[in-house]
């Protein structure tokens, strides 16, 4: 039988390590995305975050061939609200 010891430090090593999961997925997971730089085409790595909120105000889209394109240049202003 596991004494009480035990099963607190295997429940704290549990929770740091699904904080460690979350902090991993949070900060460091990233997808490439397509933009315009003085018309010419630039793909960069943005956060998957930063994604999530650019998508909820129309600034990412997919094109036809199913890849991330933002829809504004960069050095332009991110769109501030839904367009719906």
């Amino acid at each position: 039988m596991i004494n009480k010891n035990t099963k607190i430090l295997i429940f704290g090593l549990l929770v740091l390590f699904g904080a460690a999961l979350l902090a991993y997925g949070a900060f460091f997971h990233s997808t490439n995305v397509s933009a315009q730089q003085n018309g010419q085409p630039v793909l960069f790595a943005k956060s998957e975050s930063a994604l999530i909120k650019d998508a909820s105000v129309s600034g990412v889209k997919r094109d036809e061939t199913g890849k991330i394109k933002q829809t504004y240049e960069i050095g332009e202003n991110a769109p501030k609200a839904c367009s719906t």
